[in-house]
């Protein structure tokens, strides 16, 4: 079966880290490269204005080719925002990532390149990244310039061209040396489910969310202005580790080695240790937790519909172990032993 490669290069002013649906929303493709089977490597240029090349479009609507993309979840959903009418049915799609994963190997095509002895140009990686950083995010907030293009920088673009098919070179010659045993039948199946899955994502009460987010903001300014009192202005916030240890030792004469969650149950539990000692230890223990910065992930991540969306990496874990992404929203508790 006929195989059409492709690899994105993209703009959004939502930041990647938000989550692949977050930013989708804002995204403008500007690079696709692409090649049928081992044939040339070519970049459509979107930005230029200049109409998708004839054997690119008939590429994509013909339902006998595959498309293969790595971490293919990014360019299908980044297509689906930008040129809906262009993306091939999830089907029809297949990743050198999760091929990987799927055998248990690296999901990083950098990384996958080295285990497989895939030759790198690591000049030419370097200088593609830095690119990257140049166009397809907005410049820093002190640059007079917003947004770096074709225009402002054409030897740079020249060469951010020239970069992006570098990536369809190293897929190609990944999926040569990959194993295939564990990316067919019955388990490609369950990875097209799986991105079904994704594309749906979860509904969220959003409302819940920010309300949580407010008040462990409240909480977090009334334990700051607690250890404000206790320590006399010397500690500003429990999460000031270093400056709270100091205070304890000079203070009441207590030390300790680190502030890690069992140290201090540990200390707490001691009966002689002074009630000022254990309220402070308490609020550092209620001030570090990281259990409430899940909301403000799921608020970063979440699509304007409401709904959270590609929190699971196929593979992600131990071969066919999914793998949360920013949240995991289907814990399941183990089965009890027989």
């Amino acid at each position: 079966m006929e195989k059409l490669w492709i690899d994105l290069e993209t703009f959004s002013e939502v930041p990647i880290n938000s989550g692949t649906h977050a930013y989708a929303e804002k995204v403008e493709v500007m690079l696709m490269a692409w090649a049928i089977d081992d044939g040339p490597v070519s970049v459509w240029d979107l930005t230029t204005g200049i109409v998708m090349p004839p054997m690119l479009y008939q590429a994509l609507a013909d339902p006998a080719i595959e498309v293969w993309a790595h971490n293919s979840h990014f360019d299908r959903t980044v297509m689906r925002h930008d040129h809906p009418e262009l993306v091939p049915g999830v089907t029809r799609w297949r990743d050198t990532m999760v091929q990987a994963l799927a055998h248990g190997l690296p999901g990083a095509l950098g990384a996958l390149c080295e285990v497989l002895g895939v030759p790198q140009d690591k000049a030419k990686d370097k200088e593609g990244k830095a690119l990257i950083q140049l166009f397809c995010k907005p410049r820093p907030k002190n640059s007079k310039l917003r947004r770096a293009t074709s225009k402002t920088h054409p030897e740079e673009w020249r060469r951010f061209v020239a970069y992006a098919g570098l990536d369809i070179e190293a897929m190609r010659e990944v999926h040569k040396r990959l194993p295939k045993w564990n990316y067919k039948g019955a388990e490609l199946a369950l990875w097209h489910r799986d991105q079904q899955i994704n594309d749906r994502g979860v509904c969220m009460d959003v409302q819940l969310a920010r309300a949580a987010i407010e008040a462990v903001d409240q909480e977090q300014k009334r334990l700051a202005k607690r250890t404000q009192v206790m320590t006399d202005g010397e500690v500003q916030a429990a999460t000031q580790r270093d400056a709270l240890i100091k205070h304890i030792v000079e203070s009441y004469g207590v030390e300790l080695p680190d502030m890690q969650r069992s140290t201090l149950e540990r200390r707490m539990a001691d009966p002689d240790l002074p009630s000022a000692v254990k309220e402070l230890l308490a609020i550092r223990l209620q001030a570090s937790t990281t259990s409430t910065s899940k909301y403000k992930s799921l608020m970063k991540g979440v699509s304007s519909d409401g709904r959270l969306r590609g929190t699971l990496q196929f593979c992600g874990a131990s071969r066919t172990g999914a793998l949360g992404r920013a949240i995991i929203p289907a814990p399941e508790p183990a089965p009890p032993f027989a």
